[in-house]
């Protein structure tokens, strides 16, 4: 922990220490007590989808918690602080990406019915294909479930007296607590009592920062006397750390993986009443995740105004800019008493729904992708037993991998972007192959996963070995000019190979190649080349090994993008590439577990 040693630590009350243990109990208690209400349902429909009969409302909250983890709490508000307003672009991507996959993916997922986005593979591609997405996802989401629990831990640590060995344990083993005992229902009920925390908590930082700063005027005058109003620098090139390019299309393609084909989202749109329902609950979504995104990166803007010329981490207060927002919230309410516990419930809030989530869907990934198919005359009983030892299983090995990362001490926040986009940006690629492009086939679609694999593997690997020192071009300068001159300490300066620099970033010219070039490539990025890679290369190698005629495409399987009955029937076949029409009655085979309004609406498609 030497890491963290100089940090100036905040202490908490006894209300704090209260209102976080409320958080764990009650979480506890939700479980419990879908444990002892379902004790009789033994099904895993019930156990993984809640009977298919979940409240839109509660799927809607589920979602928006989802995946607004505690890297997303703690992360979020340092980025808007260090690239300012440019951040602000990520709410139209996921406004956008909403609408899509109401209108595209959740009609087609409710008619499938099938328990893992993995059987698509399967049913389209080949087995083979299945299990290495299967296993990818596995690997990749153990790895941030396992960063969502130690971020939050090691934040709070730096600057509070909370240990990270406890906060770990805390959050790791509650979450496999009530995950186990009351499968999807709990989750789902928890993350919305979290949600609830989460914007509480968020907007108390907001509405107390701004109260200290002294209003929005304040704030809006500090950005841009810090050159912070970068929303509109769309000169900025690809390879710039600021980029407002960049984080529109990333974040286009980053809630597409997670809206459309992510595991843990399907779910819940298999969970509700109907395709109705389940597009009611994207609406529902909408809200409470431009709050909370909005909270995040005005925190973040708060943030900056509160240390404008005094930078904490140039200063010596802190050791990242990570650490910000929870050392700034325990400033903030250091004289009101409850609140810092508010805020820090809010964190591990996020990290509770997220890690639940992720603990669920992996464990019926590995029932009906692995289990199921080695051994597939188990019975009801013997797979809700075999999931719930894998939720505790799975769970463990999460707890485990967050002591690695804390024991390693890398750049746990740069890990998860850049890992996460090497992971899922080839997995979504492969997934728009098979659902809008007839013609890919299971060779072309290997190839171009596994192209998307090796060209961010190649620039993951490559920054951490060859990219000393990252581009810092059109980076706003982060100051200690107005620092008072005991602030800065000598154990600092005496820390430090040179002296100590009044800024952390430049517009000096730097000496650029082609290869710092590639590693350069904004982060935001990464996901959208995977992705495109693997179209690109599974239309390539598909066409050069055979492709499939449209004519031979299942189409309960295959997504026209221009499907309106309004149309003209010349355009409406040009866009289905040759597919054959779904029929009436195949529709409702495939609905059989539908209800009578999905079957219904489904005939109108």
């Amino acid at each position: 922990m030497d890491e963290i040693a100089s940090v100036s630590k905040k202490d908490l009350g006894i209300a704090d220490y209260v209102s976080f243990a409320a958080l764990l109990s009650v979480s506890c208690i939700i479980g419990i007590y879908y444990a002892y209400r379902d004790r009789r349902n033994t099904t895993t429909s019930n156990y993984y989808f809640g009977d298919r009969k979940i409240n839109a409302i509660a799927v809607g909250l589920s979602i928006a918690v989802t995946f607004r983890s505690s890297v997303t709490v703690i992360a979020s508000p340092a980025e808007s602080y260090i690239t300012g307003t440019a951040v602000l672009w990520s709410d139209f991507a996921i406004v956008i990406i909403a609408f899509i996959t109401m209108i595209y993916f959740i009609p087609a997922f409710r008619r499938m019915q099938l328990n893992t986005i993995f059987e698509f593979l399967e049913l389209r591609f080949s087995l083979v294909l299945a299990k290495i997405a299967a296993c990818m996802y596995t690997f990749g989401t153990i790895f941030y479930m396992g960063s969502v629990v130690y971020l939050p831990a090691v934040s709070l640590n730096a600057v509070t007296s909370i240990p990270l060995e406890w906060s770990i344990i805390l959050t790791g083993g509650i979450c496999t607590l009530y995950t186990t005992l009351g499968g999807m229902k709990a989750v789902i009920w928890n993350d919305v009592f979290q949600s609830i925390i989460m914007i509480a908590g968020m907007f108390a930082v907001t509405i107390q920062g701004l109260i200290t700063i002294g209003g929005v005027d304040k704030m809006m005058d500090a950005l841009e006397r810090g050159g912070r109003y970068t929303a509109m620098k769309f000169e900025y090139g690809i390879i710039s750390r600021v980029s407002p390019a960049a984080i529109l299309v990333g974040n286009f393609v980053m809630a597409m993986d997670v809206l459309c084909f992510s595991q843990t989202i399907i779910q819940r749109y298999l969970s509700c009443k109907s395709t109705r329902q389940a597009q009611f609950s994207l609406l529902v979504y909408l809200l409470p995740t431009l709050l909370i995104t909005l909270a995040t990166f005005v925190n973040g803007f708060i943030m900056y105004t509160y240390y404008e010329g005094c930078d904490p981490v140039l200063s010596g207060k802190l050791q990242k800019i990570d650490q910000g927002i929870p050392y700034l919230a325990m400033e903030l309410f250091e004289n009101i008493p409850g609140m810092a516990g508010l805020f820090i419930s809010a964190i591990f809030s996020a990290s509770l729904s997220t890690v639940s989530s992720s603990l669920n869907s992996l464990s019926v990934v590995l029932l009906e992708d692995f289990f199921v198919k080695r051994w597939p005359n188990m019975t009801e009983s013997i797979k809700l037993l075999t999931g719930k030892i894998s939720v505790v299983v799975i769970g463990t090995l999460v707890i485990i991998n967050a002591f690695v990362i804390s024991i390693v001490r890398s750049n746990a926040l740069e890990l998860v972007y850049g890992f996460t986009g090497l992971i899922y940006g080839p997995l979504a690629g492969i997934f728009i192959l098979g659902f809008f492009f007839p013609w890919t086939n299971k060779y072309g679609a290997v190839i171009g996963v596994f192209s998307g694999y090796v060209m961010l593997s190649f620039i993951f690997l490559g920054n951490h070995i060859w990219n000393e020192n990252p581009y810092s071009e059109n980076v706003p300068l982060r100051t200690i000019d107005s620092c008072p001159t005991n602030i800065v300490t000598s154990e600092l300066f005496l820390n430090t190979t040179t002296s100590m620099p009044n800024m952390l970033s430049t517009n000096t010219e730097v000496e650029h190649s082609v290869l710092l070039d590639i590693l350069n490539i904004n982060f935001n990025f990464l996901m959208f080349l995977g992705c495109s890679v693997a179209i690109v290369m599974g239309l390539l190698f598909s066409f050069l090994t055979g492709h499939t005629p449209g004519s031979k495409a299942n189409p309960i399987y295959f997504i026209p993008l221009v499907d309106n009955k309004h149309l003209p029937v010349k355009v409406r076949k040009f866009f289905r590439f040759g597919v054959s029409e779904l029929l009436p009655v195949e529709k409702k085979i495939s609905s059989k577990t539908d209800s009578v309004e999905d079957v219904n609406y489904l005939n109108k498609m």
